[in-house]
């Protein structure tokens, strides 16, 4: 696990082309403590923060081939690597010892740009060819590792993080108006979007190559493609045992072989498994962490400790009470380099700080609830078309009671349900899914948007993703499925799959692991698995009022009753509480009128509407007060402040006007 950045720039001398990589690997050392290394071959520069997880007594290096033409750096595992480094040295390679990564320039020889297609694991990489003057950019199939671009005339970086990016001198901090609409209405960006106009990512399961200052950009991998067939992938009556079995590979698949590791325990079924799965492979006691909240209807750990205790696991627990939510919340949280709309970022930062003084790798639960239909949402697409038939009156009357009688202890009550599913009448099946998933509607999120950026925006942008992925399922008919409009329920597992696994999960577990020098596994995102569950029947996935039917039926004999009965619950901290308690007056202060509008991102108006109907309870409005307090914080710290210098850079590389360092520019107006 590492940060990496890479510069062409042809433009510069190999100097500056150095000083500006040394300084990106320097903003992404917290990802890659073990060592860095540059290398520099005339137009393009790499570099290397490397978190030695893999042959950990190895120095941090560049990768290359045997003639030193084709030269790479790597983010990421890859668990296949003992057998693709057999093939490759039976084929003649002289590959060194060293990480895992070490084959890929030698994979590369052999398969040019689709190497990637060979991989199995979580990477984001980059090749460079001298011969060809050629780089090659590939990012894993889920998009558990992050990789950003930014493609300026004669100059193309690329980098772990938009903040190594963010200052690199030529590039503008200036908001992507579009990219943020749909933020606001998904609470993350999902896709190609960032927050900076000047930035992009590289999507998951694409490559981008660059050859005279040329991109072509390729999708090599589509979770939708094992659908084509038609045939499951397993009948309904094997498929519990079909599933423990794949899960247990993908598990054993993830688990260390030269270094220590944990699980992170939610008290859930997805990492329950992962973690029996471990120590029954295993036959050994391995660490365990979870987090007890102190607040009534939002603490799992008692279900976290059952299953430590279950397997004989070495477990620790760590508390946050609003104390500690408040601390990560201005320590790391509000000053994000890409705004996150997802309270769940709190507990998630300080339970991987904790780890940190523990093991070195996680394994987590990430993706079961999209593979296996684990979610609410899906259950409440099924019946959907009842709250059609509510008449008006009647459906604003429920929702009135709704909200007046909705627990304020707990975040998933059968109130708080029935206030969501009455609330998308008359919405498409996407559309409603993003309401019940999502921060705002289409409408709100245009309100919201600070009237220059409104201005810039169409009407159509704040859904894009989710019409484009429409138009691609509707072409292959999971969409209108059942003759009276309604979508699949497999539609919706890959809008989740396509936009908020990777826009959000993947990229909150990552930013926190990897901000205390943790690398975090994802078994249930091995590639063999994403394509068996999802081409598992309905019926396999969701029964009577039960998701994650096949999965909890394989987990019946590992985990207590108790965890497998229980409802899915969420890892949130009870922020709703906490905004109209013991942290009003900061969230007030933060998305006051006047600062909301020196930040110029947010129209402060919508912005006290929002505020208003969440602390005097007429709404609870927490997930969208969070997305907008993530969103004004990187405004302060990212577009109304200029970075400190990245190096001593040459006058060649400097802006015509020095930046000013961090504090030195209060507003960017």
């Amino acid at each position: 696990m590492c940060g990496i950045a890479g510069l062409v720039a042809p433009d510069l001398s190999p100097t500056d082309r150095l000083d500006l990589v040394r300084g990106m690997i320097g903003r992404l050392r917290h990802r890659g403590p073990s060592g860095e290394a540059i290398w520099d071959g005339g137009e393009c520069a790499l570099g290397i923060a490397r978190l030695a997880i893999v042959a950990p007594n190895q120095p941090a290096r560049v990768l290359e081939n045997e003639s030193g033409d084709i030269i790479g750096v790597a983010n990421g595992e890859v668990y296949n690597h003992p057998s693709l480094l057999h093939d490759l040295r039976l084929r003649g390679h002289r590959v060194p010892d060293g990480p895992d990564t070490a084959m890929l320039p030698h994979l590369y020889e052999e398969r040019g740009d689709a190497f990637p297609e060979a991989l199995d694991g979580m990477f984001a990489a980059a090749i460079w060819d001298k011969g060809a003057r050629k780089l090659t950019l590939a990012r894993d199939r889920a998009g558990e590792k992050p990789l950003f671009i930014a493609h300026a005339p004669g100059r193309f970086a690329f980098a772990s993080e938009p903040g190594a990016l963010a200052a690199l001198p030529w590039i503008s901090r200036e908001p992507s108006p579009a990219a943020i609409a749909r933020y606001l209405v998904h609470g993350y960006f999902a896709g190609s979007d960032s927050a900076y106009a000047a930035l992009r990512q590289l999507q998951p399961a694409h490559t981008l190559t660059l050859k005279a200052g040329n991109e072509r950009i390729r999708r090599y991998w589509r979770p939708w493609d094992a659908l084509v067939s038609g045939q499951p992938s397993a009948t309904v009556e094997d498929a519990p045992r079909r599933s423990g079995e794949a899960l247990a590979d993908a598990v054993m698949s993830r688990v260390p072989g030269d270094v220590p590791f944990g699980v992170f325990l939610s008290g859930g079924v997805d990492s329950g498994l992962v973690a029996t799965l471990a120590a029954r492979g295993l036959k050994r006691s391995f660490p365990t962490f979870s987090m007890r909240i102190d607040h009534r209807g939002y603490d799992e750990s008692a279900y976290a400790k059952r299953v430590a205790e279950s397997i004989g696991a070495q477990h620790h627990e760590l508390v946050m009470s609003v104390r500690e939510g408040e601390e990560a919340l201005r320590q790391w949280a509000i000053r994000m380099d890409q705004p996150l709309g997802d309270p769940s970022v709190l507990p998630t930062w300080a339970l991987a700080k904790f780890a940190s003084a523990h093991v070195p790798v996680v394994l987590t639960g990430e993706g079961g609830d999209e593979l296996f239909a684990g979610y609410p949402t899906y259950l409440g697409h099924r019946h959907a078309g009842i709250a059609a038939h509510v008449p008006g009156p009647l459906s604003e009357a429920l929702i009135v009671i709704a909200r007046r009688f909705r627990p304020k202890h707990h975040h998933v009550t059968i109130a708080h349900l029935l206030e969501r599913f009455l609330g998308v009448r008359g919405l498409s099946p996407f559309e409603r899914h993003l309401a019940w998933f999502g921060t705002a509607r289409a409408s709100e999120a245009m309100a919201l948007l600070a009237p220059e950026l409104r201005a810039a925006v169409g009407a159509e942008a704040p859904l894009a993703h989710a019409r484009h992925l429409e138009q691609v399922l509707g072409d292959m008919q999971l969409l209108g499925a059942n003759g009276a409009g309604e979508a699949a329920l497999t539609a919706y597992q890959l809008l989740d799959f396509e936009t908020y696994l990777s826009g959000d999960l993947l990229t909150k577990v990552d930013r926190c692991t990897m901000a205390h020098g943790v690398e975090s596994r994802a078994p249930f995102l091995r590639t063999a698995l994403i394509e068996f569950a999802l081409s598992l029947p309905d019926d396999a996935k969701i029964r009577g009022t039960s998701g994650k039917w096949a999965l909890k039926q394989a987990a019946a004999d590992l985990l207590p009753k108790d965890v497998l009965a229980r409802r899915k619950q969420g890892f949130s901290p009870p922020f709703s509480a906490w905004s109209r308690g013991a942290l009003r007056t900061f969230v007030s202060e933060t998305l006051s009128p006047a600062r909301v509008k020196a930040a110029g991102v947010l129209d402060p108006g919508a912005v006290q509407r929002v505020l208003s109907d969440h602390l005097e309870a007429r709404e609870d409005r927490g997930r969208t007060l969070w997305t907008l307090l993530s969103l004004q914080g990187w405004a302060e710290h990212w577009v109304m402040r200029a970075p400190a210098p990245l190096s001593d850079f040459r006058e060649s590389v400097r802006p015509a006007v020095a930046a000013p360092a961090l504090d030195e520019l209060p507003s960017r107006h």
